[in-house]
């Protein structure tokens, strides 16, 4: 006997490749019987308009409706946090995997996206590996800032910081 579990997704217009992920990952653990034995994963999708909670929120509820286990997603953080209070009130698993700076997150909800002080500490950790004692640190607003916070603590490194200009494409 085989049960069925709906993760349920919501990504947005640009969210292409995380979306792939998102069906990658289950069809991963549906191929592979050592992970649910007797379960099988269904994955539910939905598009939602980045920024506009409104209408995430009646997707939501749609997901609800239908019966999913959890919703993974979206990545807009107005859109995020709606979504988020919504399933800690239904007592609904909650995934993200988006840039947050707080510490703690509600009961339900669980971010996969590296806190920024672990992501500073790790590069930290490759800096002394590597032996670098000069650095430039190249970022696009104060958000990249906030993410190597403690690489500009260290009084033992001589650090040099660059702002991308606004208006250029700079890949």
């Amino acid at each position: 006997m085989s049960v069925n579990f709906v993760p349920g997704g919501l990504f947005e217009d640009d969210d292409a490749r995380q979306e792939q992920a998102f069906r990658y990952a289950v069809d991963a653990i549906n191929s592979d019987r050592n992970q649910l034995t007797y379960a099988r994963l269904s994955a539910q999708i939905e598009q939602v308009t980045p920024g506009d909670s409104f209408a995430a929120s009646r997707k939501v509820c749609s997901l609800l409706q239908s019966g999913v286990a959890g919703i993974f997603g979206p990545q807009s953080p107005h859109t995020s946090a709606h979504v988020q209070s919504i399933c800690d009130t239904l007592e609904i698993p909650h995934i993200e995997n988006r840039w947050d700076f707080r510490l703690a997150h509600d009961g339900y909800s669980v971010n996969l996206y590296p806190h920024p002080s672990t992501l500073s500490k790790a590069y930290m950790d490759v800096i002394m590996t590597l032996g670098w004692k000069k650095l430039c640190i190249i970022y696009e607003n104060n958000k990249g800032l906030v993410r190597t916070q403690e690489i500009l603590k260290n009084q033992t490194w001589q650090i040099s910081l660059r702002q991308l200009p606004r208006s250029q494409d700079y890949r």
